[in-house]
């Protein structure tokens, strides 16, 4: 399948002054678990310093058809996915890169990126009719000392008829060499900003005041532990015044607003766009000129309509590791637990990044990941291992080991405050009926898609952040937004008002509570390259009394779509007989081998639940999660010998809930009071609701006798 080249010999450099550098490059390569590890060495045997560029570490000829497809990685927040390769032209996919032909998988990843910036050059060769990927690591001229030598990073390479496993058992490798802390519980939250305005229409502190309150008298047992600030507790609204409480917005002070928070058993947490120096801040700018990174000798600035021009610092100047350990200690002692920091792609280089600095004032440090994380480190150790750190708006798997959490994709389901013509959404503060848009559903699924494998190996995966379901917001689009959180395993943060929301909608945002670790796979990742994007999930969800299966199918064109989910393809038995469950529509569609067709309104998503069907009565399905019993049925027992069917449920106090039994033909319940019996007329099944009402959190246990 594969002619693999390795680039092994002697590199002449540049004379550096009166002395030539050279450097002799060391390859290697060793089998491992099924696949080839490379790795390299470069030994500077001159006596100048040696500047190391872009270094080609392998590259294969393979024999994939002309219909192959790759998976490319962007390294950050923009776009990543499935792209044609042939007629695209040189595809560059950032430390990792899947392709697939239909029958054969192929891979090759970095398994370690936390020093060189990695990346594959993809494209199709036309004369010898085949696919050509090239691996480099980039050392962005870093000057290795005569005498020394530097290792670069090592790739891992992979064939395999599964392209989903080859992804997922290169995160199961990088995560055996970096042994990432996961974080143990899935955050979730509140940030609002979809339909309030806590700058020009209400104050901030009111805003936040009033929600927490609501969301403890609302959402009472559901664990939501942060309230996210962003932005309002800066004076002046300026990245960089960090410790410049907004008095205005936020007259309490923060020790007075953590204190009250906590007493509704809430944490702080914050926005911090860490490498950010407004030029506003004259005191600061005069503090830290020195560690300001420069571009052609000037410092590099990021321009802004909304608070004025930044300056970008150096994460390894020790006046920018002081500010930082300053700022966070600080924080810690607040009490702030929680922390999107944010644009890092200021100092991201080419891991990527927006910037490419003239140097970093460490010069022992390679530039790009090592710098990278040079400023990292110095957050996390002031922020305290138990704060929970997101990293944004920056390289997403370098901060394996020292963030909790990466979004991999863009500000899904986010509001903006109406500061005026030509910013944020003005005059509203929500985006609503385009799913392509930015903030909208498409960005959202395609890096749930694209990163799915990553998720609680190397961190979680946060491929939206905000869910916001409140009218005006669509109905459809509100059950999307409820389909992807409920599936996708990662942090939320709550976008409505939940003071004055409207209670159906409030019932939407209780189906994914409590949070779920676990996080659905797309099937169709592969067979709908762009512009086409992937549109079914699957999730197997197992408990000690049943295994069941979810698909979601989400459908963001004007017309209906139809989709055949096969059985095989889930992993399932076609020989076995399954009943299937629509859940918006709380409808059996009936028992079906060796799949079913699911059919999908226009720009909506449906779910379903599959499970084995029996020849006795048993759970369908319920209405309290999206997970349909995973989270709320703590038990469902058949008793032959009583002919009675028992489930156990719990739920948070004051709420009640809907279970859906099915029965088999011509067996009648012996107690039908107080329950909702249909009969299928297709199948001659029975249908039955049984009503569940928890009145102070206890479990609740009712028994169905036929």
């Amino acid at each position: 399948m594969t002619g693999l080249r390795l680039l092994i010999g002697l590199a002449l450099l540049a004379p550096a002054g009166p002395l030539a550098a050279e450097v002799r490059w060391e390859v290697s390569t060793r089998e491992a678990d099924g696949a080839r590890l490379i790795t390299a060495t470069a030994i500077n045997t001159g006596t100048a310093p040696a500047p190391l560029g872009r270094f080609k570490l392998a590259e294969e000829h393979l024999n994939l058809s002309a219909d192959a497809v790759a998976l490319v990685m962007s390294g950050w927040q923009g776009p990543s996915g499935v792209r044609k390769i042939r007629g695209a032209g040189p595809l560059i996919s950032k430390t990792l890169v899947q392709l697939f032909d239909g029958s054969q998988a192929w891979h090759a990843g970095f398994v370690t990126f936390d020093r060189v910036s990695t990346e594959h050059e993809v494209r199709w060769d036309e004369d010898r009719q085949a696919v050509v990927v090239s691996s480099y690591c980039d050392f962005e001229n870093y000057p290795l000392p005569p005498g020394s030598r530097v290792a670069a990073e090592t790739l891992r390479i992979e064939a395999g008829p599964d392209p989903y496993a080859g992804l997922e058992r290169w995160a199961d490798a990088a995560a055996a060499h970096y042994r990432p802390p996961l974080w143990p519980k899935t955050p979730a939250g509140w940030v609002g900003w979809s339909w309030v305005d806590g700058f020009n229409v209400e104050r901030y502190e009111d805003v936040v005041r009033r929600n927490a309150r609501a969301i403890r008298r609302k959402l009472a047992g559901f664990d939501i532990e942060y309230i996210w600030v962003s932005l309002g507790n800066l004076e002046g609204r300026r990245p960089g015044a960090w410790l410049r409480w907004n008095r205005t917005l936020f007259p309490s002070g923060p020790e007075a607003l953590v204190r009250d928070l906590a007493g509704l058993d809430f944490k702080l947490g914050l926005w911090a766009g860490a490498y950010w120096l407004n030029s506003h801040l004259t005191d600061d700018i005069a503090r830290l000129r020195d560690a300001f990174l420069l571009s052609g000798g000037r410092p590099i600035t990021v321009p802004s309509s909304q608070w004025g021009d930044s300056y970008v610092l150096d994460p390894t100047h020790p006046k920018t590791k002081e500010h930082l350990a300053r700022v966070f200690e600080t924080y810690r002692k607040w009490g702030i637990r929680y922390y999107m920091i944010d644009f890092l792609n200021a100092i991201g280089g080419s891991i990527p990044g927006t910037f490419r600095p003239d140097r970093f004032h460490d010069r022992s440090l390679i530039p790009g990941p090592q710098t990278f994380r040079e400023g990292l480190k110095t957050i996390r150790q002031a922020a305290g291992p138990d704060t929970y750190l997101l990293s944004s708006t920056g390289p997403t798997l370098q901060g394996t080991g020292l963030v909790n959490a990466a979004r991999v994709g863009n500000d899904y389901g986010e509001g903006r405050p109406m500061d005026g013509p030509g910013k944020g959404f003005y005059p509203a503060t929500f985006t609503i009926n385009n799913p392509s848009y930015w903030t909208s559903h498409r960005r959202a699924t395609d890096a749930w898609a694209s990163h799915f494998f990553t998720h609680r190996r190397l961190f979680l995966a946060d491929s939206g952040n905000v869910l916001t379901v409140d009218k005006p917001v669509p109905l459809p689009d509100a059950r999307i937004s409820t389909a992807i959180f409920g599936l996708n395993g990662g942090p939320v943060m709550l976008g409505d008002d939940i003071a004055r929301i409207d209670p159906a909608r409030l019932e939407l945002i209780k189906l994914v509570f409590p949070r779920l670790p676990e996080s659905a796979r797309p099937l169709d990742l592969f067979e709908a390259p762009d512009p086409d994007y992937p549109k079914v999930f699957h999730l197997r969800v197992r408990r000690e009394w049943d295994e069941w299966d979810l698909v979601a199918v989400f459908n963001y064109s004007q017309e209906p779509l139809t989709r055949t989910i096969d059985f095989t393809r889930l992993g399932l038995d076609p020989a076995q007989t399954y009943l299937v469950w629509d859940f918006w529509n709380t409808k059996l569609l009936g028992a079906s081998r060796p799949g079913f067709r699911a059919t999908v309104a226009p720009q909506s998503a449906g779910l379903w639940r599959i499970s084995r069907r029996r020849p006795h009565p048993w759970l369908l399905s319920t209405d309290m999660h999206i997970r349909q019993g995973q989270a709320e049925i703590e038990s469902c027992r058949w008793d032959a010998a009583k002919k009675a069917l028992a489930i156990r449920a719990r739920r948070p106090p004051g709420n009640r809930g809907s279970v859906y039994i099915t029965v088999p033909k011509d067996l009648p319940v012996a107690e039908p009071g107080g329950l909702w019996i249909a009969k299928d007329a297709a199948s001659g099944t029975l249908v039955v609701r049984c009503d569940f009402e928890f009145k102070d959190g206890s479990a609740v246990e009712r028994e169905v006798r036929f």
